[in-house]
């Protein structure tokens, strides 16, 4: 039987098979990516990313740090790249209170958003989740927290009627993050999280993930359990061993106490 060569052949059986794109990037360009955002979401320590960003001349940026923020937001309040910050607590573990944060706070440098645990955390859990907001009851009831942040606003429920405070979502222009592992294509292993990571990411236009070690796909998938961010969430990956220096990163290094000091 002959072929009819007018038949056009079958594209499926035609095209090579996909191939994925490294996301791997200098830290340099990682920091301008970073300085030309304004809305930054930081759910540990990555102080490298905060560097380069100060190099690139980061301005007039809003900070949403994880629930104890510490020194990587010191370091942009320090550098005059802050504009406002949404504050739980700021410090440096023995040390007390961070002292970028402290002076900025006395002299009114800086907008402070007054917040506690439950707004960042679920404030930016709305943001993830695409909500217009998280009601939450008797909490704000019981302190003067209402008080003292203007985007806590009481809102009624429609089928008891009940009144409530409603924390509004907390998106970001970029997530900067940093990992232990990571393979080129962002499947990122933050060991030791502390569980804000995936709804900061998912609440941000752009993840930028700064990793110890650049590892390959097999041992990701080996590992498939331990990793923190899937690579679909992430846009970006910066290979930078000790990239939270002068922070701990888990099982590569403890803080640098004298360096602190």
């Amino acid at each position: 039987m002959q072929r009819d060569t007018n038949v056009p052949p079958d594209p499926s059986r035609s095209q090579a098979p996909p191939t994925r794109r490294s996301k791997e990037i200098s830290l340099e360009e990682a920091g301008r990516i970073i300085a030309a955002k304004k809305i930054i979401h930081t759910p540990n320590s990555p102080i490298a990313l905060v560097r380069a960003a100060i190099r690139a001349g980061a301005k007039g940026l809003t900070i949403i740090p994880q629930v104890t923020g510490g020194f990587a937001v010191d370091l942009f309040i320090a550098a005059g790249c802050v504009d406002t910050l949404y504050v739980s607590y700021i410090g440096l573990e023995l040390f007390g209170f961070a002292p970028a944060f402290r002076r900025a706070a006395e002299t009114k440098a800086i907008t402070i958003v007054e917040a506690d645990e439950a707004f960042i955390v679920l404030g930016t859990r709305a943001a993830a989740g695409g909500l217009p907001f998280v009601p939450v009851r008797q909490v704000y009831e019981a302190n003067d927290l209402p008080k003292l942040n203007p985007h806590l606003k009481r809102v009624k429920d429609l089928s008891t009627g009940e009144e409530m405070y409603a924390i509004p979502p907390l998106p970001g222009d970029v997530c900067i993050v940093h990992a232990q592992e990571c393979d080129a294509y962002g499947n990122a292993q933050i060991w030791a999280g502390n569980q804000q990571e995936i709804d900061k990411a998912s609440a941000s236009e752009i993840v930028i993930v700064s990793a110890e070690r650049i590892v390959s796909t097999d041992r990701t998938q080996e590992q498939s359990e331990f990793v923190t961010l899937p690579g679909h969430m992430v846009t970006h990956v910066v290979h930078v061993p000790y990239g939270a220096h002068p922070m701990v990163s888990t099982r590569h290094y403890q803080a640098d106490n004298e360096h602190l000091r």
